[in-house]
This record gives C-alpha cells, sequence and structure tokens, in this order.
C-alpha cells in the first residue's frame, strides 16, 4: 500500500471529499429547515395545514433546541469532516444523538406522527441512518489516519 503522507496524515482519497459535500448539502438542507421554523418563514409555515403549525407552535423549546443542535452540529462535522479534523467524529456523534431524542419525543411520545403524517416517521429514520453513517465514517477516516 503507497500512501503519501503530509503533516501525518495519510493523502484525502476521493470519498473524503464526496462523502464531506454530500454532508454538508445534507445537512445544510436540515439548517435551512430549522432557520425557516425558527424564524417563521412563511415559505415554511405555509405548506403546513393549521394543525400542523399549531402541533409545532405548541412543541417545547427543548425539541426546537434539539433540532437546532441536531443540524448544526451536522454541518460542524461536515466541515469538519473537509477540514479533516478528527473531531468531525464527535460532531457528527452530537447530530445524531439530538436527531434520536427529538424523533422519540415527536414520534412516540406526542402526537406528531398523526398530526404531522406518516412520511414524517419515514424521514426521520432516513435522516438517523444518514447521522450514523456520517458519524461512522468519520470514525473509519480516523481509525485510518485520513482526518486528525
Amino acid at each position: 500500500m503507497n500512501v503519501q503522507m503530509k503533516s501525518g496524515l495519510a493523502k484525502a482519497p476521493w470519498h473524503l471529499w464526496a462523502v464531506g459535500l454530500l454532508t454538508l448539502i445534507w445537512n445544510g438542507y436540515g439548517a435551512s429547515q430549522w432557520y425557516m421554523q425558527v424564524t417563521k418563514n412563511l415559505s415554511y409555515w405555509g405548506n403546513l395545514t393549521l394543525e400542523q403549525a399549531q402541533y409545532l407552535q405548541a412543541q417545547p423549546v427543548w425539541t426546537e433546541v434539539a433540532f437546532g443542535v441536531g443540524v448544526w452540529t451536522g454541518v460542524l462535522g461536515a466541515l469538519m469532516l473537509l477540514m479533516r479534523r478528527k473531531l468531525a467524529f464527535n460532531a457528527f456523534l452530537a447530530s445524531l444523538t439530538a436527531i434520536v431524542v427529538n424523533t422519540i419525543y415527536v414520534q412516540f411520545m406526542t402526537n406528531g406522527r398523526e398530526i404531522m403524517g406518516m412520511g414524517t416517521l419515514y424521514a426521520a429514520i432516513t435522516i438517523i441512518v444518514v447521522a450514523a453513517a456520517s458519524a461512522a465514517y468519520a470514525r473509519f477516516a480516523r481509525q485510518r489516519g485520513i482526518i486528525g
């Protein structure tokens, strides 16, 4: 195996850039959704039924915080991955944790699934899988010396 080393790190493979850019886009989209929700952006709220809007507005503040932590630490993890920092794993792990906490509350502790629709459960599962895969990739990259 011929690996070029620069500053103690292995040469960045193409998949680092691909995963980094894809996770940045993915989490950036989530951050834009969070931003539109907390700023009461009409293009976001206008797509909801009255019942959905009332449900979201009645949620405890901590759920909005968990949503924000989930998406913004995901953005941070993606940026750290692109900058080849080992803390990308920690950021992705924080993102995954916040997303799981928020999902448990919305999907299983309230009637959120009923009000927001079953599609939100499938979306939540997809988001959790992507967050877990992001953390797993960052761990892999750290173990291989790709980030450090």
